[in-house]
């Protein structure tokens, strides 16, 4: 599946026509055209306004196909630092 057709399904989701899609994200209706029938590539700015009307979006699905990956590896977790070593250049360590 391509981009356009993953943003068109977006579209068909959210119940919008097309026109209404561009004005909601700040572009004109011909830049949308254009870009579904493949005369332009979208380009950052487009995934921006996107991206500023629907922060629920996952652009990495409406780029790749993929869906996000929520792993671990990508939490943020607060830690709280318990102590904190000084290294010397003769080798010696104080700990605090």
């Amino acid at each position: 599946m391509s981009i356009a057709n993953r943003l068109e399904k977006f579209i068909e989701t959210e119940k919008l026509s097309k026109s209404a899609f561009a004005q909601k994200i700040g572009i004109q209706r011909s830049t949308l055209a254009h870009f579904f029938s493949g005369r332009n590539k979208p380009s950052s700015d487009f995934f921006l306004k996107i991206k500023e009307s629907y922060p629920e979006l996952d652009l990495n699905w409406l780029i790749s196909g993929n869906k996000r990956n929520k792993s671990k590896k990508y939490q943020t977790i607060e830690k709280k630092i318990k102590s904190v070593i000084i290294l010397y250049d003769d080798g010696s360590y104080k700990e605090n």
